[in-house]
């Protein structure tokens, strides 16, 4: 529930200044270019993915598992 505020106390009125006296006189004159960053030259090598390749290719068995365990899951599978 908010705060009530006090009846009594007076508040004091600060003169907000009109749209006239915000506006800048010329507009055309204040108007700035926008700015281009420079772009680079040559572009970044793409990233590289999945596992790291090693030589002519894998030898010998699976290394992620272990031999004879079934995957793990998280959950139960029913």
């Amino acid at each position: 529930m908010p705060a009530r505020r006090n009846p009594k106390k007076s508040r004091t009125t600060v003169p907000t200044p009109s749209v006239a006296d915000l506006t800048p006189v010329n507009l055309d004159e204040v108007a700035v270019a926008p700015v281009v960053p420079a772009l680079p030259v040559d572009r970044p090598t793409a990233p590289k993915a999945g596992p790291p390749v090693s030589g002519a290719g894998r030898s010998g068995p699976l290394r992620g598992q272990k031999a004879g365990q079934a995957r793990r899951y998280a959950f139960r599978r029913s």
